[in-house]
């Protein structure tokens, strides 16, 4: 009976608590089927994350530490395509299935097509260094460098001793020397000194290899002698005549603009940077303008677009065709034109290239009748270089060109209609007043937009941000899109037939107002903050996250926010390695207890910079009074906080070794510390020449608890893995 009498009284708590999960179930049923149908309204928009998935396969490509069978690839990238037809023609193209199997298959081609250039680009690369050796080959392209020299890429045809079949399909040669003209097409000689292209000086750092690889050049070096033009005739090829017309333009340009500004207005015309000053070049970086060299979405808007008006208003001034023949369309073929032409002189980069390829769709839309900006056009342009060049993916031109171009048109896409009624009634003085403000305020909206978009990749590529990006766009902008690059497309037409000076001097009054406002405002205190570097992982939440803000319409954008506070996270945890060695030992990095480096010397003056980039400095810190207590035979420094301090002594000699071990806890040397010795060093970890030879630079991080223990040990060649252009596999 003591039994029922308790079942009675509990079951009422049983009734509630049921009551309860019912409850529970039925707000979660409900919760999932809002968040279906936001997903159901989203599906209208999925093809704008076809780049995404295709990206998303490169970088899982690139990330391999080994280089994966191609035959694997294949049969994986057929699975995929015959489970993705099944389930459309199965399921109906809108179904999860559907969806989920196509997004498979849009990754796997992203990864078989990353691998399948990584295979079409291979060509031999110098394994060691050559000296004096004999050089012999075509010109392919040849600009003028900051020092007044001249930077020659070179398809060789002999270099020394080397067999035909290893010779690198390009060379790019630094020549300081005074020499002749040199044209692209030209046959020289010369002698050399050659290096293979350098490995990462630090792990995570960048990989001028891997670049060099899918750009086919096998060697980078100096002439030691001036090249000398071989008799005979140039080549012919297509190619070589663009380049030779390009550095034509170039070398007309700086020598009728003023020194400092003349490269800058090559750039913007041509593409070619090579000559730009680092005093400019680094004001302009500073004070957020660096993007105006680099041939972009903006100079190809400003160009294309000034002659779509132009020819557009040419037109109209003809009564008849005006009245009878769509002006419009007819401006924009000869825009379509004046675009690719601006492309070819500009040299191709993947940023021009996109560029390009979306002023194309937007005068193909008005050709025929279809909006002219959307993200559409955007996911268009991006699936079509990343099929076709993947390792774009990888590239800081590339990230920041798509970030600041979709966060642009998220922004603006549904306001074109409210803007174009702000300047319809933009009449009269007030109304001149009103449009003033409409173009300051949509101005400064742009910058704003496109910084913020572009900060994250700036960051984790360059380790800098502009903070007064803003004021300096705010500056110059107006002078780029009104002065500046019309007169250069003016420039342009006039020079086949010589009257391009007044069109060239009213480009360059505004490349000097541009070039003082980035002097001013990079001289600002504060104009720069120095950000460390952080792990990809970090930068793959914020772009997934800021990916979601602009690409959906929907409440489910608000997981965007989510994805960047994790990516802030992650970028937040990465510390600097607390002792760094460079490629061959001659440079050593030892972090003290307040955080900064004390170095054993100046030399290697790149590593040395990048060293201090990535550890969130500018690479322009002196270093002088950081120095390791050193002399003729070693170095000494005290590494880590006090608590976990350790003593780190750098050996130059073989006759400071037995006394760098019996004191040191790591032992670094520039000669190979052999088996006695080694065996009865005191040091917990050695570092000599031929650990340096095998694995290349370290990275040591030290515990983070108390007592002199070593965390782990990264090194280039196990960052980079076993991959074509790391020559474990040539």
């Amino acid at each position: 009976m003591a039994i029922f009498s308790e079942k009675r009284r509990l079951a009422p708590v049983w009734r509630d608590l049921s009551g309860q999960m019912e409850g529970s179930r039925i707000h979660l049923r409900l919760f999932w089927s809002r968040v279906g149908l936001l997903v159901a309204r989203e599906q209208e928009a999925m093809s704008l994350w076809v780049p995404v998935a295709i990206g998303s396969g490169i970088a899982c490509y690139f990330s391999l530490p080994q280089e994966p069978y191609l035959g694997w690839t294949l049969i994986s990238l057929g699975i995929a395509l015959g489970i993705a037809l099944a389930s459309a023609f199965g399921l109906g193209r809108r179904g999860w299935g559907a969806i989920a199997a196509f997004a498979v298959l849009w990754v796997v081609l992203g990864f078989a097509a990353a691998q399948m250039r990584t295979i079409w680009v291979a060509a031999p690369a110098l394994q060691n260094e050559i000296v004096g050796a004999q050089l012999q080959g075509e010109v392919l392209t040849a600009s003028r460098n900051q020092q007044g020299g001249s930077i020659l890429l070179v398809s060789p045809t002999r270099i020394g001793s080397v067999l035909p079949e290893e010779l690198p399909a390009r060379v790019r040669l630094r020549v300081n020397q005074a020499h002749d003209p040199i044209w692209p097409g030209d046959k020289i000689a010369t002698r050399v000194m050659l290096w293979p292209p350098g490995e990462p000086v630090a792990p995570g750092a960048f990989d001028f290899a891997r670049q060099s690889w899918f750009r086919q050049m096998g060697a980078t070096g100096v002439t030691l002698t001036a090249p000398r033009v071989l008799a005979g005739e140039r080549g012919v090829t297509w190619a070589v005549k663009l380049a030779a017309l390009r550095e034509q333009i170039a070398r007309r340009v700086m020598n009728t603009m003023r020194q400092d500004v003349g490269p800058v207005a090559a750039a913007m015309m041509t593409g070619q940077r090579h000559a730009i000053s680092e005093t400019v070049e680094q004001n302009l970086r500073d004070a957020g303008l660096a993007h105006i060299l680099a041939i972009s979405g903006l100079h190809m808007a400003l160009f294309a677009g000034t002659l779509f008006w132009v020819v557009r208003a040419a037109l109209a001034l003809v009564p008849r065709l005006a009245l009878r023949y769509p002006l419009k369309k007819w401006a924009a073929a000869a825009a379509l034109i004046g675009a690719f032409a601006y492309l070819l002189l500009s040299g191709m980069s993947v940023t021009a290239q996109r560029a390009f390829i979306m002023a194309a769709l937007m005068f193909l839309a008005i050709l025929v009748d279809r909006p002219a900006l959307s993200l559409r056009n955007v996911a268009l342009a991006a699936t079509i270089i990343l099929l076709t060049r993947p390792e774009s993916v990888l590239e800081p031109g590339f990230q920041m060109s798509f970030a600041a171009v979709t966060a642009l048109i998220a922004i603006y896409q549904n306001r074109e209609l409210q803007l174009l009624g702000l300047r319809e009634k933009s009449t009269g003085v007030s109304g001149l007043f009103r449009f003033a403000l409409i173009y300051i305020a949509t101005l400064a909206l742009t910058s704003l937009v496109a910084g913020t978009a572009t900060a994250p990749f700036a960051a984790y590529h360059f380790n800098r941000m502009a903070v007064y990006g803003i004021v300096g766009n705010l500056l110059a902008m107006p002078l780029v899109g009104i002065v500046i690059m019309p007169a250069a497309l003016l420039a342009y037409l006039l020079m086949p037939f010589g009257l391009d000076a007044p069109a060239l001097w009213i480009m360059e009054q505004g490349l000097i107002g541009v070039v003082a406002i980035a002097t001013e405002v990079s001289s600002w205190e504060g104009a720069v903050v120095h950000a460390p570097s952080f792990s990809s992982l970090g930068l793959g939440f914020v772009a997934l996250g800021g990916l979601l803000l602009a690409l959906l319409q929907t409440k489910l954008r608000r997981a965007g926010i989510a994805f960047l506070v994790v990516g802030g996270v992650f970028a937040t945890q990465e510390r600097p390695p607390d002792i760094l060695i460079d490629g061959d030992a001659r440079l050593v990095a030892v972090r003290n207890d307040e955080g900064q480096y004390m170095w054993t010397g100046s030399t290697a003056r790149y590593a040395r910079e990048t060293w201090l980039r990535r550890s969130g400095m500018s690479a322009d810190t002196r270093i002088r009074d950081h120095l390791m207590a050193c002399d003729s035979l070693g170095c000494i420094a005290q590494g880590g906080p006090i608590q976990r301090r350790l003593t780190i002594a750098v050996s130059k000699t073989t006759g400071s070794l037995s006394d760098d071990c019996a004191r040191a806890d790591i032992l670094i040397a520039h000669v190979p510390v052999r088996g006695r010795l080694r065996a009865r060093c005191n040091a917990s970890l050695i570092i000599d020449r031929f650990d340096i030879a095998r694995h290349g630079a370290h990275a040591i991080y030290l515990s983070e608890g108390p007592g002199p223990t070593i965390e782990r040990i990264v090194t280039v060649r196990e960052w980079r893995g076993e991959r074509p252009w790391t020559g474990s596999q040539n």
